[in-house]
C-alpha cells in the first residue's frame, strides 16, 4: 500500500503531513513533538510525562479539563496522549466531519494551555500513584530495569515516568520553561490522516501557527550502552520475571528488518523457537517472547519471560542457549516463515486513520523520513538468511548478553 502524502510547513516551521485515505470515515489529528525522557536532566525526570498530563487541564478557550473533555465527547471522539523516550504525542480521532474541531482543540492545547497550579498539585499525586502501580507490575518492572541496564550510560536508561521525588518537585514554571524550549516550530509534526479534505490548510495554520518559531532540535546527547551485565531486583513473588538481551541497532540502520526477522524466529509469535521450547515442550513459563527496540541511535533485542521460581535457572539457560545459537542454526524456512508473518501483519497495522498517522509520523518526527508501507514490504522481502546470520553473529555473544531478574533471591 502506498499512501498519498502532502508534506508542507507552516510559517513558524511546524511540519504538516496530510494523508488522505480513500474510503475512510474517520480522521485523526496526531501532533508529535520531538522530545521525551532522553532530553531530561536528572532533576527533571518525568517532566515530559507531567507536561503531557497537564495539557489536558484547560486552555484559553476551554477553561477546564471538563470543558476540553466535553468538547471531544460532543463529537464522539477519542482524545489521548503518550510520552516516549524520544517523542511525545497528542491525538484526537473523530468522524471526518469533525476534523476542523479536532484541529482547533489540539491547537489550543499546544498553544494556550493554562497549566493551573492547583491542577498540577493534584496531578502530581495521580502520577505518583501511577509510579506505584508500575512498581507493583513486575512484568513491566523487569522491562524497565532491563532498559536501565542496557542503556545504563545514557539518559535513555531513565524511566519515562520519572521518580516520585522529581515528579513532586515539578512546578508550573518548570513545565512552561520546558515547553518553551522544546515545543517550537520545526520540532513539531502535525499528521492529519483519514477523511481529509483539501480545504483544511487554513484551519491548520490557524490552529498551530501560534507556536513559537524554532528549528528542529537535536537530542541533548548521544545514547550509550551500559557496561553492567546483570541486575537482580529482589522482590517477594510467586513467579520470577526475567529479561535477557543484547544491545541492538538503531532505526537508521538498514539491517533493522533482518533483526526483526530474527526476533520473530526467536520469540515473536506462537510458532517461534522460544514459545515452543520454553512453554510448549518444557512448561516453564506462562509468557515468553522476544522483542526489539530501535531508537534514533541505539536499540536492543531482548527476551522476556515469567517462570516458576524453581525453574528460573533452567529457563534462563535455555533462553541464553537459543539466543547464542540462533546465528548458526537459523534456517531458510524459518526466515521465510518470519517474512510471511511480518508481511501478513503489515496491512493489519495500518487499518485505521490513527494507525496510519502513527505509522508515518513516529518515524518522521525522529528522523525526518517518511517511510511508506510498500517500502517496508520490499525491504522485508529483500532480506536473506545470510544477512540475518551475519547480523546475529555480530550482535550475539556471551560478553554482550545483559540480564535482569525480578523476584526472590536466587534459587
Amino acid at each position: 500500500m502506498q499512501f498519498e502524502t502532502r508534506d508542507a510547513k507552516l510559517k513558524n516551521g511546524v511540519r504538516v503531513l496530510k494523508v488522505p485515505i480513500r474510503g475512510a470515515e474517520s480522521a485523526t489529528v496526531l501532533v508529535l513533538v520531538k522530545t521525551g525522557s532522553r532530553n531530561e536532566q536528572d532533576n527533571q525526570a518525568g517532566i515530559s510525562h507531567v507536561l503531557e498530563h497537564m495539557l489536558f487541564k484547560g486552555t484559553k478557550k476551554y477553561k477546564t479539563a471538563l470543558a476540553l473533555a466535553e468538547a471531544v465527547d460532543a463529537m464522539g471522539g477519542i482524545n489521548n496522549a503518550f510520552t516516549g523516550k524520544e517523542y511525545t504525542g497528542y491525538y484526537i480521532t473523530t468522524a471526518g466531519k469533525h476534523l476542523p474541531k479536532s484541529l482547533e482543540i489540539l491547537g489550543e492545547m499546544l498553544t494556550s494551555p493554562l497549566i493551573p497550579a492547583e491542577d498540577l498539585k493534584r496531578e502530581r499525586e495521580v502520577i505518583v500513584e501511577e509510579i506505584n502501580m508500575y512498581e507493583d507490575h513486575l512484568m513491566e518492572r523487569a522491562g524497565e530495569e532491563f532498559e536501565n541496564l542496557v542503556y545504563g550510560g545514557s539518559r535513555m536508561g531513565k524511566l519515562i515516568i520519572g521518580t516520585k521525588e522529581s515528579v513532586r518537585a515539578t512546578e508550573t514554571e518548570d513545565l512552561r520553561h520546558y515547553m518553551k524550549r522544546w515545543y517550537t516550530g520545526s520540532n513539531v509534526l502535525v499528521v492529519v490522516a483519514g477523511k481529509v479534505k483539501s480545504g483544511e490548510d487554513e484551519k491548520i495554520e490557524e490552529s498551530f501557527g501560534g507556536l513559537q518559531k524554532g528549528p528542529k532540535l537535536e537530542y541533548l546527547d548521544g545514547a550509550e550502552y551500559g557496561k553492567e551485565r546483570e541486575f537482580h531486583l529482589r522482590k517477594k513473588t510467586e513467579q520470577a520475571h526475567f529479561v535477557i538481551g543484547v544491545p541492538g541497532i538503531s532505526m537508521l540502520d538498514p539491517r533493522r528488518y533482518a533483526l526483526q526477522i530474527a526476533q520473530v524466529v526467536l520469540g515473536g509469535n506462537m510458532s517461534s523457537r522460544l514459545f515452543n521450547e520454553i512453554r510448549e515442550k518444557r512448561g516453564l513459563a506462562y509468557y515468553v517472547g522476544a522483542e526489539m527496540e530501535t531508537n534514533y541511535d541505539v536499540g536492543y533485542l531482548a527476551v522476556k519471560a515469567g517462570v516458576k521460581l524453581e525453574k528460573l535457572t533452567e529457563a534462563m539457560a535455555v533462553v541464553k542457549q537459543e539466543m547464542l545459537e540462533l546465528g548458526e542454526t537459523i534456517t531458510v524456512k524459518e526466515v521465510k516463515n518470519a517474512k510471511d508473518y511480518l508481511l501478513g501483519k503489515l496491512p493489519l497495522s495500518i487499518e485505521g486513520s490513527m494507525e496510519v498517522a502513527r505509522f508515518l509520523g513516529l518515524r518522521a518526527v525522529v528522523t525526518g523520513e517518511i517511510r511508506q508501507p510498500e517500502e517496508v514490504k520490499a525491504a522485508i522481502k529483500r532480506v536473506t538468511r545470510v544477512e540475518v546470520k551475519q547480523l546475529l553473529q555480530e550482535l550475539m555473544s556471551d560478553e554482550k548478553l545483559r540480564s535482569v531478574v525480578v523476584g526472590p533471591k536466587n534459587q
